[in-house]
């Protein structure tokens, strides 16, 4: 990580050029698909310079993850912008409660966000929800570069080092792609100020009207920057000093992601102009940094497509987009994961003649009807995010969603295709507080098994959530239910209640998925429950859930977060051929 300048520079050499042969081969195998050859146009140079960067054959941009940096600018408070500098902590809410653009553009492209607060000038609620927002406040904004300059040198470098520890810890979680945004009102004219200097352009022919400004307020805008201009830029300043005079912290941040990304060989996707502009700082001090860029498209800010042009970038898209957020780049993510697929799985004409042959055996590749990659991270997501909640809202759980609740309960596995559950719908509050009661009852007894800390930690866990959840769901098994030769269940007679497991399952994950929450509550004799539900013999209650909306998902299991019981590695719980085998078997 760049802690000083010097640290600084041991980076940028670390930085090489793309691997031109890997890009000759690629093409070459690209011309043998069974195609006509450049036949997929701009999909196929997409290809090459993927697997030219990431070395490889077999390029991938998944698992991806969409860095967003927040900054405020002290020029915002010339006017320079339609809206206050109040709205960039506001922006940091919604992240958090995953209701912003890139929230829904991210999750459908399978990205995961992580939104860094840089330099917000402002205050926001950080629940760690979901970690989804995180603060590495430099200081509550830049300082307005009309009167002075925008950051110091200690202060620039401090956000080019975030950045670069971003790119650093994406590279060692496993990430093959970062998507690039930001958030800061101003910024847009930040980016105009930082573009006319490093291209030495008129400010009028790069400013454009950011989010939307009248034409008054377009002119303050130029001539504001030709002030900013006036009192810092010189031909012969260096990249450094101009990001420090001109720039913001978002802006170092991401120059500092850009080069950590190409430093460990990481395509990084830009969005719009100011992205650009931090590539094009990011271009100047590593050269080769270029290499590992890819443009999403291009925005309805003027000075953008100059930008694009002086690093030698086509964009992918030209919608007129303006938001920034990174927006652009999770657009553009399905492209690049197309030329990926194309590089992988298509197959040659070498290849097609030989699976098609009718004097020899299929050798073809194995058709394994995988999800897409953005259906894959969804289903992960949701059984890394299930938690087994305890706090409910009152608002019911509309009848579509729970009709699709049950659906997915009933496409459970059973032995024998016995499907041995059934369900039981609790809504009345009287028979609720039944259980309540019988729930509480059985706690004290069970508190007896504890030392007295322990029994304390235990019965501060909360049972409200079977008042205060608007449904209360029983999953029963039928131990009869297909007759006593049911396959499988005459030699292990518990498989029946592992049936009814799976449907407690794939109902939770459904419920996860659709942003409901679920509660396993067990603290119930079975003889008990058939006396209130009034269940008849031979049929096992097997799970009672409390099923509503919450305000929060925790980030980790409740039982983990008050030190009832460390999370096992699952290393540690994987035995190979017998129980005393620790070896791996040979590949």
């Amino acid at each position: 990580m760049a802690t000083t300048l010097t640290d600084l520079d041991q980076v940028l050499n670390n930085i090489l050029p793309k691997d031109r042969l890997i890009h000759r081969e690629m093409q070459n195998h690209l011309d043998a698909l069974i195609k006509p050859p450049g036949s997929l146009g701009r999909l196929e140079r997409l290809a090459c310079q993927l697997a030219s960067a990431e070395r490889t054959l077999r390029p991938a941009v998944d698992p991806s993850i969409t860095l967003i940096y927040a900054g405020d600018h002290g020029v915002a408070s010339l006017g320079v912008s339609q809206y206050p500098a109040s709205v960039t902590a506001q922006m940091l809410s919604a992240y958090q409660h995953q209701f912003a653009a890139i929230s829904v553009l991210a999750r459908h492209a399978g990205s995961v966000v992580e939104v860094i607060d840089v330099g917000v000038n402002g205050e926001w609620t950080n629940d760690d929800r979901d970690k989804i927002v995180v603060s590495q406040k430099i200081r509550p904004g830049t300082r307005n570069f009309v009167e002075e300059s925008a950051m110091t040198p200690d202060e620039c470098l401090m956000a080019l080092t975030i950045g670069i520890q971003r790119a650093e810890a994406a590279h060692a979680q496993g990430y093959r792609a970062i998507l690039l945004g930001e958030v800061g009102i101003g910024n847009t004219t930040i980016a105009a100020a930082l573009a006319s200097a490093l291209l030495n352009e008129s400010p009028r022919t790069m400013t454009g009207h950011g989010t939307g400004i009248d034409q008054d307020r377009w002119e303050h805008k130029i001539r504001t920057v030709e002030a900013a201009l006036t009192r810092h830029h010189r031909p012969d300043l260096e990249p450094f000093d101009v990001l420090t005079r001109l720039g913001g912290f978002e802006v170092a941040a991401m120059v500092g992601t850009i080069l950590g990304a190409a430093q460990h060989h990481i395509v990084t996707i830009l969005d719009g102009y100011l992205t650009g502009v931090a590539a094009l700082l990011a271009v100047r001090l590593a050269p080769a940094s270029v290499d590992y860029l890819v443009a999403s498209h291009q925005s309805a800010e003027p000075g953008h497509g100059r930008v694009l042009s002086a690093l030698g970038l086509n964009p992918l898209l030209e919608w007129g987009l303006r938001l920034g957020e990174g927006s652009g780049a999770a657009l553009a993510l399905p492209l690049l994961r197309q030329a990926c697929a194309i590089a992988s799985e298509m197959a040659t004409f070498e290849e097609a003649e030989l699976a098609n042959s009718s004097s020899h055996a299929s050798t073809g590749a194995i058709t394994r009807h995988q999800f897409s990659w953005p259906e894959r991270a969804a289903v992960y997501r949701t059984i890394e995010s299930r938690r087994d909640i305890r706090q409910f809202r009152s608002d019911p759980v509309p009848p579509e969603i729970l009709e699709r609740l049950l659906w997915a309960a009933h496409h459970a596995p059973s032995v024998g295709f016995s499907q041995p559950w059934d369900f039981i719908l609790i809504t009345d509050p009287a028979i609720k507080q039944q259980l309540k009661s019988l729930a509480d009852r059985e706690r004290q007894v069970q508190k007896l098994y504890f030392d007295d800390d322990r029994a304390q930690q235990f019965l501060q866990l909360k049972l409200e959530g079977l008042l205060e959840a608007p449904i209360v769901l029983v999953i029963t098994a039928n131990l009869e239910r297909g007759g006593p030769e049911v396959l499988g269940r005459h030699t292990m007679e518990e498989t029946t209640l592992y049936s009814a497991v799976c449907a407690v399952q794939n109902l939770w994950l459904a419920a996860r998925a659709e942003g409901v929450a679920v509660g396993w509550v067990s603290l119930f004799e079975p003889r008990h429950l058939r006396q209130v539900l009034e269940i008849p013999p031979g049929i096992q209650p097997v799970a009672v859930l409390c099923v509503g909306y919450t305000d929060h998902f925790p980030p980790e299991p409740q039982l983990k977060t008050v030190r009832w019981a460390d999370a096992l590695a699952v290393k540690e719980l994987v035995h190979w051929q017998t129980w005393t085998g620790t070896t791996s078997p040979t590949p």
